[in-house]
């Protein structure tokens, strides 16, 4: 734009000042003529010569070849004959007469495109304005012809234009190019300092939205469980408070789904398959639950809560615990996996509870889901009376428990473990008792609710601490070696340290850590394999002994015992029931005990009873043999007696 009217206006500046000297060499020519004419001597040239003469003069020295612009001047007549000039161009030649014809016209000035070139033109009618002018013509085309005033020929000024435009037009072409370079350097640093300005703006509305959406995010997290989607516990204590205000505390339903065998998943098909089942069963879960105008919740690990009001579809606690069975049945797939999804269920009515309360109502349907496990899973517990008196014994012994454990009261027995070749004892099993009050409280009942408030830990060291003590007392006394077993629960393996706690009692006891044998139940070992594996590594080269535990009620995998090799597998007192009377349990006991053999461990056999269990499980090959005909469990006052009794050295 700029370089287009930079050309513009310096043409029509140059067009401007040519045609004013035009104008002016015109007015020149006609002031000198009439002067020369009032001056003019005797033989001089007449005017009309005269003007012809200084413009050829003036032709010549405007055409030179240095001149920028090229000037010519003529003046055609109307006849032409006076200054033998006439007009050769038709335009031109009309034009002129146009002068004549028309009076009122004083000059023409054009520019035009002619063979090629640009030609500025001023075209002036020339007027007799002196009586010489008029007689001179008359002399020759007769008395009257012109007349003072009349058109007699036309000025007419050429300028080629064409070189100067030229140029001109270079000029823009440069200051174009110039123009072009100098805004190209002005945008582009225009452009980065606006890219920069936008890349800030940018940044900081990404940094805004980015905030916006973290502070969504957090919020939604506050109450909701990230991975499934569903309300949080806090969110879910809140709905339940204010469905039981909507409902004044009556026909409000919580159903606590706890998911059964869920580690297995995790560990047999990793944990992306534990999370697409999770998000499978809350799915299932809230399409359930919208049919009541309900709400479900992810309360933690594997464990859902449902909060329902009493509908058509949901008329009692025993439709919701069908309901949600039914909602298990459909098996999830993934990546060519079917897994099919188990639970068990505990399910409270408002109205069976003294309280009307989210906290109420939640340990109501933990106390039935505690006793849908212990039934055997895979089932659902409505919250009664006889749940609601089991509750409150599991909350007391869980109050008292902890006191128990600091204080020393849980006390350990000593089963004897007897060699069934020889007769002989071969060591003791300890095992943990405890007596709340005047009440003797069984450990298949508080030794479960210590590893429900983590408790257990505590427990299996008191109880290896006391019996390693006695042990070792015995050892040092007696010279007697004894063996000592003792079960170490699958938390400890969990919890870490477990190595380290068990090294120290062994030095603070003084008990040789050969004596030890520590006991995993199956389901310990397949669960946590990989945590268990590294303990009892770490404590059998030591010199621990390491025992597999129930074996054959749990998963019986033969891979963990050859690639682990137990120094003693202890078969379960379920095989030797009935092995008097049942070919086929005979048979499984026989199968187990050469497996065991040839995998080079020791056989223990639990729950002998009779001389003739003790003596068909001998036949077949088991070494060690455990049980009440033996002897029960006993306090460590009467194992003393015990050991005076016996007669065969301990081995």
């Amino acid at each position: 734009m700029i370089a287009l009217g930079y050309f513009a206006i310096s043409t029509w500046e140059t067009n401007r000042a040519e045609t004013a000297q035009r104008l002016q060499l015109i007015k020149m020519t006609d002031s000198f003529v009439s002067t020369f004419t009032d001056a003019r001597g005797d033989g001089a040239p007449v005017p009309a010569t005269f003007r012809r003469m200084g413009i050829e003069h003036f032709t010549a020295s405007k055409t030179d070849e240095s001149s920028v612009i090229g000037t010519t001047v003529r003046m055609p007549g109307l006849p032409g004959l006076e200054m033998q000039t006439r007009e050769q161009d038709p335009r031109l030649r009309r034009i002129i007469q146009g002068f004549v014809n028309n009076a009122e016209l004083s000059q023409l000035h054009e520019h035009r495109i002619e063979n090629g070139r640009l030609i500025g033109r001023t075209i002036y009618p020339s007027i007799a304005y002196q009586e010489s002018c008029v007689t001179c013509h008359n002399a020759r085309f007769g008395e009257g012809t012109y007349q003072i005033g009349d058109v007699m020929g036309a000025y007419v000024v050429e300028s080629d234009l064409t070189a100067i435009t030229t140029r001109q037009g270079y000029y823009a072409i440069a200051a174009f190019i110039a123009a072009f370079f100098v805004f190209r350097a002005l945008a582009s640093r225009e452009r980065n300092r606006m890219s920069n300005v936008l890349n800030g703006l940018r940044a900081r509305v990404r940094l805004e939205q980015q905030k916006t959406a973290a502070e969504a995010q957090a919020k939604f997290l506050m109450s909701h469980d990230a991975l499934t989607g569903l309300a949080n516990r806090s969110m879910f204590r809140d709905h339940v408070q204010q469905t039981l205000n909507e409902q004044l505390g009556s026909g409000v339903m919580i159903a606590l789904v706890d998911m059964d065998e869920f580690k297995a998943i995790n560990d047999t098909l990793g944990h992306a398959a534990g999370d697409a089942l999770l998000v499978a069963v809350a799915q299932r879960l809230t399409r359930l639950a919208d049919t009541a105008d309900g709400l479900v919740s992810r309360l933690g690990g594997d464990e859902f809560a449902l909060v329902l009001r009493q509908n058509d579809v949901f008329m009692s606690p025993a439709e919701v615990g069908r309901c949600v069975l039914a909602a298990f049945e459909e098996t999830v797939l993934f990546e060519g996996n079917a897994i099919q999804p188990q639970c068990s269920i505990g399910v409270a009515l408002v109205d069976d509870i003294e309280q009307a309360s989210p906290t109420e109502l939640l340990k109501a349907a933990d106390a039935a889901l505690y006793a849908a496990k212990a039934a055997g899973r895979n089932l659902f517990q409505i919250y009664d009376e006889k749940i609601r008196i089991s509750a409150g014994r599991r909350t007391k012994i869980a109050a008292e428990l902890p006191g128990a454990i600091a204080n020393h009261q849980i006390r350990v027995a000593l089963q004897p473990k007897v060699c069934l070749s020889e007769g002989r004892l071969f060591g003791f099993e300890a095992l943990a008792r405890w007596k709340m009050g005047d009440e003797e409280i069984g450990p298949a009942e508080f030794i479960p609710i210590a590893e429900e408030i983590g408790l257990i830990r505590l427990l299996d060291l008191e109880v290896l601490r006391t019996a390693a003590s006695f042990v070792a007392d015995i050892e040092a006394t007696s010279g007697l070696q004894i063996g000592l077993s003792t079960n170490i629960s699958a938390q400890n393996f969990r919890l870490g340290g477990l190595t380290e706690a068990v090294l120290d009692i062994l030095t603070e006891t003084r008990l040789p850590a050969q004596r030890l044998t520590i006991e995993v139940t199956e389901s310990t070992a397949v669960e946590n394999w990989a945590a268990v594996k590294d303990v009892l590594t770490a404590l059998r080269r030591h010199g621990v002994r390491i025992s597999l535990d129930d074996f054959g009620t749990g998963y019986s995998s033969l891979s963990y015992l050859r690639l682990f090799g137990f120094e003693e597998i202890k078969i379960d007192r379920e095989f030797i029931t009935d092995i008097s009377e049942d070919d086929e349990t005979l048979f499984l006991f026989e199968s187990i005990v050469e497996m065991a053999t040839g995998l080079g461990s020791t056989v223990v056999v639990e729950g002998i009873e009779t001389p003739q269990q003790a003596a068909i499980v001998a036949e077949k090959g088991a070494q060690i043999g455990q049980g009440y005909l033996y002897s029960k469990p006993m306090e460590l006052d009467a194992v003393r007696t015990y050991l005076r009794q016996q007669t065969t050295a301990v081995a």
